[in-house]
């Protein structure tokens, strides 16, 4: 779905003018994102005054990488996007949900096999509600969380009973802190300029410690957005709006993000699917995710990614 770039609107942005993966120019309009924030109309008039606009999102003809034409100027724009008003019930069922326990208990699988038992230290960016860093407990790990929102952070704190820091990172690093496993599962997609952020986990990896990073496949997803469209007339495809995805990953541009943050033997694979929704449906994502293992992270069908890659000594 090609658009002109003519999206983008003149006030409230500062436009992108490199990949910020690869540092490519060459970035191509791929589909475009519509901003709607009515329901922050008291909250935080200046996020709702953003409701009506539109800015492409481009693709880099380097790695492949997709992120927006331009940026909104507002301040903290991501933190107050988030700020979101959970009931206390929303959030109860998402710790108790399990929707994305293969994924998770495919990650510790996955890290186990990494790393000696002896060491396993475990640091779980964007904790949520805690319910990763539980299942990591009860398989042995000694596992901490970071979760910026306040309500879902003394929630994870309490229904695990494990420390979850309320923290930048590099005040982490600071203090010393270091461990053999961080963990970022549908987290990396929400930040712009992934590569700088990288780094800052970088610096919370022990020396040989491993980074596992799971995020949609933004091309895969566009195309079963415009699939979707097809088949269901009035439905419009979206994977951006809001920017709610501001970095859109194919298998090269997350190699080369984690490789440029410093991480070494990088592996990018297909990442276990959320299961939700009907028996068949839930079937359907397992199948579908079966057939791109033997495919490989390129596949149409590998809507997710899941990268493992290891600090430098």
């Amino acid at each position: 779905m090609t658009q002109s770039t003519e999206a983008v609107q003149p006030g409230g942005f500062v436009p992108v003018d490199a990949c910020w993966v690869c540092g490519a120019q060459a970035l191509a309009p791929a589909t475009r994102a519509i901003f709607e924030f009515e329901g922050y109309r008291e909250q935080d008039p200046g996020l709702a005054a953003y409701t009506g606009a539109t800015v492409d999102l481009v693709r880099c003809a380097g790695c492949g990488f997709g992120q927006p034409r331009a940026m909104p100027t507002l301040p903290d724009y991501f933190g107050r996007m988030y700020d979101q008003r959970w009931s206390d019930e929303w959030i109860d069922s998402e710790f108790h949900s399990t929707a994305k326990d293969a994924i998770f208990r495919e990650v510790l699988r996955d890290l186990a096999a990494r790393v000696p038992a002896a060491e396993r230290t475990l640091l779980d960016l964007g904790a949520h509600v805690g319910r990763f860093i539980h299942l990591a407990a009860r398989a042995g790990w000694r596992a901490e969380g970071v979760e910026l929102n306040p309500r879902t952070s003394a929630y994870a704190a309490r229904a695990t009973g494990l420390p979850v820091h309320r923290a930048d990172l590099r005040d982490l690093a600071e203090e010393g802190r270091r461990y053999a496993a961080v963990t970022l599962t549908d987290v990396l997609e929400h930040i712009p300029e992934p590569v700088e952020a990288l780094q800052g986990v970088r610096r919370v990896v022990a020396s040989g410690g491993w980074v596992a990073v799971k995020v949609p496949h933004g091309p895969n997803q566009l195309r079963k957005e415009l699939l979707r469209a097809r088949l269901r007339p009035g439905y419009r495809p979206t994977v951006a709006d809001n920017l709610v995805h501001v970095s859109h990953f194919t298998p090269r541009a997350l190699a080369i993000a984690l490789e440029r943050a410093g991480f070494v033997d990088v592996q990018v694979r297909p990442a276990a699917p959320e299961l939700f929704g009907s028996p068949p449906s839930r079937a359907g994502r397992l199948a579908a995710y079966a057939a791109s293992r033997v495919l490989g992270p390129s596949s149409p069908l590998a809507l997710n990614l899941q990268a493992y890659a290891r600090a430098g000594e």
